[in-house]
């Protein structure tokens, strides 16, 4: 396994393998831990004295008039929203499974649902302590806090124009993502997307909050949604199967569709990149019949309203499509179950990284492929700004190299 202190410098030449080898120590030596991280509770050994919010909120998993806010406390908590328009705060949500409120996690994901697409809402995070139970019929409540009121604004169909922005591949180099962050003119831009392997192998939690969230959350996460589309490395370590507990995905599900500016997005999950049998997994993976379940999904999607009238059909993969992919299976599989159907809906871009370089795929160059596909590297954005007529592409090294700037028509 290689050690961080042989990584280079220069993220663009540090090639998959080294990152592969890393397991999770590089954000040992992070200069840029946020205050938030380091919040009481986040100590191994020493009980928390006082019931605090100590990560987020993050809004992720937006919808057409609808997002989930997440956040986490230092003890375990139930957890609720209150949230309106026009500065009212006078709905309730909360998130009960099976009619039962959690009282026994410190992540919290609560669904708003009713807003009106692309009109900004106001909400306020309430988290009440739980100590636990005396009896059945009674139990022990600690204290009750309420956070700011903030801001965001949902998805919306019928938008004509917008920006979004997208990373992949961080691999729990905090400093690279926050550095990426600080180029990025934030004002017009209505989402973000994290394409996968965020973390390198999900170990613990805090690996979580140390790589991303807490950077995400102060920078722009209670205003500006995020869209995380899983890498075959959160599909990995200790903490792999607690994933949706920090990314709630949608419907209990981590691929799904979404609809903004008359765009139709497919945020899909590859899994891993080798196959089931793999000694790698420790036969503790399924992710054949994983991705015939999302194929049988992707069918019945393109046969929605929404993406037979959609403008344009984006796709969001963290493994790319076979010919970006070299002889990867996850890729072959991808373009195996899922480019004939992407083929199909008539496509133009199909966003990837894994590869951990740049590289670009036109129309017809992959055989059939009838939309632009790239990969992009570890150390870029991707923005990409959409008008009622075309997609204009920007893929931006960090430093201000421009790799592409690629307008495609509609």
């Amino acid at each position: 396994m290689s050690n961080d202190n042989d990584l280079k410098k220069d993220a663009s030449l540090v090639s998959r393998r080294n990152f592969m080898g890393r397991s999770g120590a590089g954000f040992l030596g992070l200069g840029l831990l946020p205050a938030l991280a380091l919040a009481a509770g986040d100590g191994d050994n020493n009980e928390p004295a006082n019931f605090a919010v100590n990560h987020g909120p993050l809004v992720q998993s937006p919808g057409s008039g609808e997002v989930t806010v997440t956040w986490h406390t230092n003890k375990k908590a139930t957890a609720k929203v209150l949230y309106g328009e026009d500065g009212k705060l006078d709905r309730v949500a909360v998130t009960s499974i099976n009619g039962l409120i959690p009282n026994d996690s410190t992540c919290h994901a609560v669904r708003l649902t009713g807003l009106t697409p692309g009109k900004a809402f106001q909400y306020r995070l309430v988290s009440r302590e739980f100590k636990g139970y005396v009896t059945p019929y009674r139990v022990q409540h600690g204290d009750t806090i309420e956070s700011d009121v903030y801001s965001c604004t949902p998805l919306d169909p019928n938008k004509e124009r917008f920006s979004f922005v997208m990373w992949n591949d961080i691999h729990d180099d905090a400093n690279r993502l926050e550095s990426m962050f600080n180029d990025v003119v934030w004002d017009d831009i209505d989402f973000v997307v994290l394409n996968g392997d965020i973390v390198n192998d999900f170990v613990k939690d805090k690996q979580f909050f140390h790589a991303f969230y807490d950077i995400c959350a102060r920078k722009f996460g209670a205003s500006i949604p995020t869209v995380y589309v899983r890498g075959n490395h959160e599909t990995r370590g200790a903490w792999a199967r607690r994933f949706q507990e920090y990314v709630p995905g949608r419907d209990g599900r981590t691929y799904y569709s979404f609809d903004h500016g008359g765009i139709h997005f497919l945020a899909l999950d590859t899994g891993e990149d080798k196959e089931d049998n793999h000694k790698e997994y420790a036969d503790l993976i399924e992710f054949d019949s994983f991705r015939a379940e999302q194929t049988a999904w992707l069918k019945e999607d393109l046969k929605s309203e929404a993406a037979r009238n959609a403008r344009f059909t984006i796709a969001l993969t963290h493994q790319p499509t076979p010919y970006l992919g070299d002889s990867i299976f996850g890729c072959r599989e991808v373009g195996r179950l899922w480019q004939p159907l992407i083929n199909e809906a008539g496509a133009k871009l199909w966003l990837s990284g894994h590869m951990h370089r740049y590289k670009w795929c036109e129309p017809g160059e992959d055989g059939d492929n009838v939309f632009h596909a790239m990969t992009n590297p570890v150390d870029a954005t991707v923005r990409v700004d959409v008008s009622p007529d075309e997609l204009h592409v920007k893929v931006i090294k960090l430093g201000g190299e421009i790799l592409r700037d690629e307008r495609i028509p509609r």
